[in-house]
């Protein structure tokens, strides 16, 4: 089946933040549709997801798990990148693109 790949990034700026993302982590990383996941930028996760899920989707998740927090949700084409990463994210990115 088709699989989509979607970025995540999050606001982290406040110097006193509870927000447990350990937490937030462990339930995104787990959750339903969510097929494989990078995390190699602190306040960024690139999700390839099954076909049927969406933007919204993923945004309904994080606005109920991560309240009061700063986020956007982009698909992502995983065919056109560039930047300076470790060897290993690098290999996860080759792993996803069609």
């Amino acid at each position: 089946m088709f699989k989509k790949a979607y970025i995540l990034i999050f606001d982290k700026s406040s110097l006193i933040d509870n927000f447990n993302y350990q937490q937030f982590h462990t339930t995104l990383t787990t959750a339903k549709g969510i097929e494989s996941w990078w995390h190699y930028l602190n306040n960024t996760y690139i999700l390839i997801v099954d076909s049927k899920i969406s933007a919204n989707n993923i945004s309904d998740f994080v606005r109920q798990h991560m309240t009061n927090k700063h986020f956007i949700v982009v698909e992502l084409n995983l065919n056109n990148h560039n930047g300076w990463l470790p060897k290993e994210a690098w290999d996860w990115i080759m792993k996803y693109k069609n």
